[in-house]
């Protein structure tokens, strides 16, 4: 007996393969976990969306000041992202899936600067283009692209809010690569 196969035209296709990868990504960012998870997520749609990538970042957490979610220091392979408005987001959230969509919307931003895009100007509509691309419209990474990642913290008086100066610390296994070094 043979069976009727239906072939989809090429447009049909890449259709149902956008909604595949969007599904996909989806998933990842919702059930990440840890900052390791969430960063493959932003290299991956990075190098999906726009096909720009870079090996080697390293991730800090420190306490900033609030208004300041992350920096990139120019010419280093370093992100530092600030540790007390996560934690801020998680206690406000109670959501894994709304801090990985906040970690993410900070460090692809941070990212972006780090493959030379400088210019705020520049890196704010990349953020949305790469989460609407990846997430699809109707997503919290892609809203929160659209509005800010501060939008999780509306009513919350951030500027009362005083964390307590802690050292610096280093993500351990933030960056799993397959380079390996040549001595």
């Amino acid at each position: 007996m043979l069976k009727s196969v239906q072939k989809l035209n090429p447009m049909e296709e890449s259709k149902t393969g956008r909604s595949d990868r969007i599904d996909q990504y989806r998933s990842r960012i919702d059930n990440a976990q840890g900052y390791s998870e969430v960063w493959e997520t932003v290299k991956d749609t990075v190098k999906d969306a726009l096909g720009e990538h870079r090996v080697g970042m390293m991730l800090f957490l420190d306490n900033l000041p609030l208004q300041l979610g992350a920096y990139h220091p120019l010419g280093t392979n370093n992100i530092v992202l600030n540790r007390t408005l996560v934690q801020l987001v998680e206690a406000a959230t109670q959501s894994k899936r709304l801090v990985n969509a906040f970690v993410y919307s900070l460090l692809v931003h941070e990212y972006l600067h780090a493959l030379g895009h400088v210019p705020e100007v520049e890196v704010r509509p990349l953020v949305y283009q790469v989460s609407k691309e990846c997430f699809g419209e109707d997503h919290i990474v892609t809203r929160l692209a659209e509005k800010s990642p501060w939008a999780l913290l509306r009513g919350i008086p951030l500027g009362r809010i005083e964390a307590p100066k802690r050292v610096m610390e280093i993500v351990r296994d933030f960056e799993k690569t397959n380079q390996e070094y040549i001595v």
